[in-house]
């Protein structure tokens, strides 16, 4: 028998100890990796049902670790991520989408600093029982969001683009 009733999106809650959320930058021209250690997402998505489908990500961004001590002592200052005024970030998503280059799009708000900027997440996904794989990578320019301002604000020392990557496991909510 066969049903007609509509695709619905299930809900998902991120596998901590096994997801990442990071990026890479570049410093002095030489590549680096970051992360935040403390993230968390209300996740619904459906490959059938992409109408329905969101990921509303909150980011503890006083959890970055940029790969150095140098760097993370510089990180929480006013010229560079504030924490004392903005401690988080969120991610809302407005549509998911077929992707152009990957099988998929998540296209968003990123609030960073207070400052607003719409990215789209190109991002792969594969279920596999009860468990979900996310993988996607997004680009910006650091000025859209006001960060390493002061002595910090061209590209000679930090550079302007930023890659997040994403790298969930994920499990279907109860």
């Amino acid at each position: 028998m066969s049903s007609n009733a509509p695709a619905v999106a299930t809900s998902w809650d991120i596998v901590q100890k096994e997801s990442r959320l990071g990026f890479v930058a570049i410093q002095e021209g030489d590549e680096f990796q970051g992360e935040f250690d403390d993230f968390d997402a209300e996740m619904r998505f459906s490959k059938e049902a992409l109408d329905e489908s969101r990921f509303d990500v909150t980011i503890d961004v006083t959890s970055i670790d940029a790969g150095n001590s140098q760097r993370n002592d510089t990180l929480p200052d006013e010229e560079w991520f504030f924490f004392e005024r903005f401690p988080k970030a969120t991610y809302v998503t407005s549509a998911i989408r077929k992707g152009r280059d990957t099988p998929f799009e998540a296209v968003g708000t990123l609030t960073l600093r207070g400052l607003e900027q719409e990215v789209i997440l190109p991002f792969e996904w594969r279920t596999e029982g009860s468990r979900a794989f996310m993988q996607g990578r997004a680009n910006f320019d650091r000025r859209q969001f006001d960060i390493g301002q002061g002595e910090w604000a061209s590209d000679d020392v930090v550079g302007y683009p930023i890659q997040v990557i994403i790298d969930l496991t994920l499990e279907r909510a109860e």
